[in-house]
This record gives structure tokens, sequence and C-alpha cells, in this order.
């Protein structure tokens, strides 16, 4: 199901990126990359243009959160609006919604298994969701449920994320 896509993989910690490595070998996703911190994750983005991007998000230097926010202000929309997933041991509400507010994708709490992490990857591959730009943010919507809203929509949408499969 995996195999036609490409994932970077950023995290300080070598275990966990051969952690991560080895379940992504087990899901046969095609093409991995591996970045020891966010300096390191923003260069092979850019040389690579891996279709998804797991960052984990306590690293130095450069944490994961000012990685997304590096990723998403690109000035190239197939760049920028790549599904992110963070990974975090940190779950509090706090946390989860820095991460959202900062233009992740999905949000993976550890420990990691390959049940959770397959289905983090199969949600933004396989269902991906409308990107939306506006002053004060940019990533995918943040809504999960096609519901009615009340209101001023104040949203642009900047593009839909093609399915990768």
């Amino acid at each position: 199901m995996f195999e036609p896509i490409s994932v970077l993989v950023v995290d300080d910690s070598a275990y966990m990126r051969q952690l991560l490595l080895g379940l992504l070998n087990a899901l046969e996703v095609g093409k991995t990359f591996l970045g020891a911190n966010g300096e390191e994750g923003l260069e092979l983005y850019r040389r690579h243009m891996p279709d998804v991007v797991i960052t984990d998000a306590a690293m130095e230097p450069g944490d994961g959160f000012d990685l997304v926010k590096r990723l998403r202000a690109i000035d190239c929309e197939e760049l920028s609006t790549a599904p992110i997933i963070m990974v975090s041991g940190h779950t509090d509400v706090a946390s989860v919604e820095k991460a959202r507010d900062a233009g992740i994708t999905a949000f993976l709490s550890k420990p990691i298994s390959a049940a959770t992490l397959y289905r983090r990857l199969a949600e933004v591959v396989c269902h991906p969701r409308a990107f939306i730009e506006t002053d004060t943010y940019r990533g995918p919507d943040r809504r999960r449920r096609d519901a009615p809203f009340e209101g001023v929509d104040r949203r642009q949408v900047a593009a839909p994320q093609v399915a990768l499969l």
C-alpha cells in the first residue's frame, strides 16, 4: 500500500530514527530518508521532496515545531503542503494544540506501535485534507468532519492535497 511513497523521518534520537525506519520498512514504504535535527531535515526535504514527513516534537537544535513552521513557509505549493506527522511523548492539550497550530496534519503519541503508525500514515495518505491559508495559519483544514458552519468563513482554500496512492 505504501510502496509508491517516500517518507522523511526527522528525530534527534538515533534509536527513534531506527525504530521508525524499521516500522516504515515493515509497512513497505518505498523510500525513507533520515534526518537527525530540524536543519538536516529541512535540507533533506528540499533535496528529496518526500511525500510525507514524520518529525519528533522535541529536538536539538531546531525542534519539530520550528521545522513544521519552516516547511509550511516554503514558497512553493507542492513543497509546503506535504502531510506532516508529529511524534511526541507530550500529549497534553497545550502540546497537541501547539503542534496543530504550527500546521501538522496528524499527531502520533509515544510509545509508537506498528498499528498506530500504520493508521496515521494511512490517514494522511488515503484521506488527504484540504490545505488552508489565512493570515495566521497555513496547514491542513483542522476540521475532520464535513459539518455545517454558521458564521463568517474567513479561510481561503489554498489547494487540495492530492492523494499519493
